[in-house]
């Protein structure tokens, strides 16, 4: 797009530019890792050419889009010294650095999001694992593939936060593009463009490796480029929306409802200039295959379910609980600031409470009903946050005789519509107590209606609502700092100097036990894999699905580890190929009924050495066992 019809862009098509880039490369690598997968080639080689030709042609495609501009020209760095464009850049220059000090932590990625890629690497392709944690296999893929490229060729986790790192890079521009194209004043636009990214689920996603910072990317971009098609009638733009939302269902199934306000732009698009519609179909034919149907497919085949699992309690059968039981849990973690000391207390009030009526019957229907409230924001329990909820409910107050409804009628107000919609729709269907951080993607489409239905954006700019949203917003900088997963100051030695200074209390216990827990996550079983054989190469892993087996591949490209898992008559499996068994007490009552040294003995083998380990901070330790294959008897 030329600067001069950056219509709907702050003065530069930067972002616009830096989007297309970011769209095609992602397309890149979930299609690249396809093909690599279906030829038998996910290797460090294949990889690493992946990798080079990806990054290569970006650096190209910025090139040829902004000429010599290879600074943040679009993001005109004067403005930062306004109090919220300055509250998004320490944000993103913290959790940035946060990101490239810490090796990453987020236990769902550890659990099996992580453990899978170096299943799908040992073997060179994508195939069904089969073992006692199903998210392996039926979980959406498209993140794992996008960190797949720097993982195999370097054998290191510690590039993949850029992934999240860049996308929160590009959400300004894009909520201020995305505002403005759908009806919002450009004035109002220009505000909540730096306020939404400081939604408290985006930025402590930044600096982690979570997958639903990017999603939101991907849905902003597809409706974006769908709207542009409609005012340009470029079959590039239409193209671009449709990978863009491709990209956005990879990324995990709970993002398919968006798909509804994407279809309505796209539906605008094709009624007003119909000789979109071909490009739309040839760019679907390719698109599919970085959406989520190819897993859907192999999951109907092997579950039965397109979704892959189809007994889980997470799935809703009473739409009225669903609604009832997620707006509580969205309510929650929307107006819970990102610093909350009590977090725990009322975690447990609220959790005791929801077994007792009124709420019981919602609990009967809805089995994940239950507060995860962080007592600092993370990555893995927050939602939109007291700060971005009180700027709107503030604004909305003080905005309150300059609503005006006709707007509803606009195209915008339709696509609005289906944000919200879509959001009934997970609400109906979906009952996960992850609901405020899952839902990160439809957080921006659901704020633009009321920020449409604005006349004027006056209030905006009165220095009691700008003062009031800042102080709710600031909370988030501590937030960052003394982030467990990747504080930015030394938490541990400052700790044991307040000890050394003879202070001792709960809290402070409780701080220790919390960056000593995060310390350790990102190898957490280091004690246990020092006790295998030195020569050990095959591991039969036999822990519970919340516990890791990362660990245990370590050094990757020296180690295989296989799930320990029983087979359909009960019976144990053949460990006749495994040189070394690691176990959990849990695990293996879990898997087989059995207490470790009942199992040694069933297969004739030995437990070598145990290990306590502690991967949550709210949880108690783990006993892990090693299991060996018994010595001969010398003369046999």
């Amino acid at each position: 797009m030329a600067h001069s019809s950056a219509k709907w862009f702050n003065g530069s098509s930067w972002t616009l530019n830096c989007t297309v880039i970011w769209i095609l490369l992602s397309t890149w690598f979930v299609g690249g890792e396809f093909f690599l997968s279906f030829s038998g080639r996910i290797d460090r080689g294949s990889n690493g050419i992946l990798l080079f030709i990806g990054i290569s042609g970006s650096i190209y495609g910025y090139y040829r889009l902004n000429g010599s501009r290879w600074t943040l020209t679009g993001w005109r760095w004067p403005r930062f010294f306004k109090p919220f464009p300055l509250l998004f850049l320490f944000c993103a220059i913290a959790a940035g650095i946060g990101g490239a000090i810490h090796a990453p932590t987020n236990f769902d990625a550890f659990s099996y999001r992580i453990p899978r890629l170096l299943h799908w690497l040992s073997v060179g392709r994508w195939h069904w694992i089969g073992g006692m944690d199903p998210r392996m296999d039926f979980s959406a893929t498209g993140f794992e593939w996008l960190m797949l490229p720097a993982f195999a060729a370097f054998h290191t986790l510690r590039f993949a936060y850029l992934i999240n790192a860049i996308s929160f890079l590009l959400l300004p521009g894009l909520v201020f593009s995305v505002l403005a194209a759908l009806g919002v004043k450009r004035s109002i636009a220009a505000t909540w463009m730096w306020i939404l990214p400081c939604t408290s689920c985006f930025v402590m996603e930044a600096g982690g490796i979570g997958n639903d910072l990017i999603a939101t990317v991907y849905v902003l971009a597809a409706v974006l480029f769908a709207l542009r098609a409609i005012q340009y009638g470029k079959r590039r733009d239409i193209m671009l929306a449709v990978l863009a939302a491709a990209l956005m269902t990879g990324a995990k199934a709970s993002n398919l409802p968006l798909l509804l306000p994407v279809a309505i732009c796209m539906a605008a698009a094709f009624y007003q200039r119909p000789k979109l519609i071909a490009s739309a179909a040839l760019a679907g034919c390719f698109a599919s295959l970085v959406s989520f149907a190819p897993l859907a497919i192999v999951n109907q085949r092997h579950t039965g379910d397109w979704a892959g699992d189809p007994s889980s309690l997470l799935k809703l059968h009473n739409p009225i609980a669903g609604i009832a039981g997620n707006a509580l849990l969205l309510t929650g973690a929307s107006f819970a600031p990102a610093l909350l000391p009590p977090a725990d207390k009322i975690d447990e009030w609220f959790n005791t409470q929801a077994v007792l009526p009124p709420l019981k019957w919602i609990k009967e229907n809805f089995a994940d009903l239950r507060f995860t409230l962080p007592q600092i924001a993370s990555e893995e329990h927050s939602g939109l946050g007291l700060g971005v909820s009180a700027a709107l409910l503030l604004g909305l107050v003080g905005a309150r005789k300059h609503l005006q409804t006709n707007k509803l009628s606009t195209l915008g107000g339709a696509v609005c519509g289906g944000f919200w919609v879509a959001l009934l729709v997970y609400m109906m269907k979906l009952g996960n107590c992850g609901a405020p951080r899952l839902i990160a993607p439809y957080y921006v489409g659901l704020i633009v209606l009321p920020l449409l239905l604005m006349s004027s954006g006056k209030v905006f700019k009165q220095s009691w609502w700008r003062w009031c949203s800042l102080v709710a917003l600031l909370p988030i900088i501590p937030a960052l700092v003394l982030n467990p997963a990747r504080p930015l100051l030394p938490m541990s030695a400052i700790i044991g100097k307040i000890k050394a200074a003879g202070v001792r209390n709960a809290i402070l216990t409780r701080m220790e036990t919390v960056y000593d827990v995060y310390a350790k996550r990102s190898d957490a079983h280091q004690s246990v894999r020092e006790l295998l054989p030195e020569k050990a190469s095959s591991i039969g892993f036999a822990g519970t699905s919340d516990e890791s087996e990362y660990s245990f591949w370590l050094p990757i490209g020296t180690r295989r580890v296989r799930d320990f898992t029983p087979i359909s008559n009960g019976d144990l499996p053949d460990a006749s190929a495994l040189d070394a068994i690691v176990t959990t007490d849990w695990g293996c009552n879990d898997r087989f009924k059995m207490t470790p040294k009942q199992l040694a003995n069933h297969l004739g083998w030995q437990i070598t050495g145990t290990a306590r380990v502690q991967t949550y901070a709210s949880a108690m330790e783990a006993n892990w066992s090693v299991l060996v294959p018994s010595k001969p008897a010398s003369g046999k």
